[in-house]
């Protein structure tokens, strides 16, 4: 029973890194490139909302992203080397431990505090 509490742990915990890094990389790739998608979301009912929960989700995942990377790379350890679990999703612990790397790797290479601000 403790075991499989672990597992699905460190799948929720995979996913939400994954979701997060994706949705902060896709947010950033459109400001970086000055894409006008904040203008067009703004046109929408409830789109400043919409608009300043992104924001809100960008700065507060420049702390969020490391944290759920290390629990969930600690997850994945764990369960790989203790539990001896083969992980059937190749594919997705690949793209987890990517992920969070390219986005970190981007975010250095153009200062992304000022390019947010």
């Amino acid at each position: 029973m403790k075991t499989g509490l672990i597992v699905k742990l460190k799948n929720i915990f995979m996913y939400i890194t994954l979701i997060w890094s994706s949705v902060m990389l896709a947010v950033y790739l459109v400001v970086l490139f000055e894409i006008p998608l904040f203008a067009w979301i703004s046109y929408l009912p409830l789109g400043e909302v919409f608009c300043s929960l992104l924001e809100f989700m960008m700065f507060f995942g420049i702390w969020i992203v490391p944290v759920l990377y290390i629990i969930t790379i600690f997850f994945m350890i764990f369960v790989r080397k203790k539990l001896k679990e083969d992980s059937q999703n190749k594919r997705i612990s690949l793209s987890v431990i990517i992920l969070p790397l390219c986005l970190a790797a981007l975010m250095l290479l153009t200062n992304y505090i000022e390019i947010l601000a």
